[in-house]
């Protein structure tokens, strides 16, 4: 889920890309545009809550989620290649608020 603050890389996906190694630049398909378009984007590293371990994000996030359209709260289905170490979005729900 695109966060307000962030849009954190999830577990599966930094250990895949090796993050914990070095951190590095992701390349990001955006396959829910039409046209398709690909992005580089670099990532950070923050320190869990819990004081174990780190959470990796991409940094610029502003540009990613105007590059792809996404808005926060928005469900972001992705998937990523490990061998050419691409992150992919395919699709992307609108978030919609439920109203009482």
């Amino acid at each position: 889920m695109a966060c307000e603050d962030y849009f954190r890389i999830p577990d599966p996906v930094s250990r895949m890309a090796k993050l914990h190694e070095g951190l590095k630049d992701l390349t990001i398909r955006f396959l829910h545009l039409d046209p398709p378009l690909q992005i580089t984007n670099g990532t950070r590293r923050e320190r869990r809550t819990n004081g174990r371990g780190y959470r990796y994000a991409l940094t610029s996030w502003k540009k990613f989620m105007k590059a792809a359209r996404i808005k926060v709260r928005d469900q972001v289905h992705y998937s990523f290649d490990e061998n050419e170490q691409v992150l992919t979005v395919e699709r992307v729900v609108p978030y919609v608020s439920r109203s009482n």
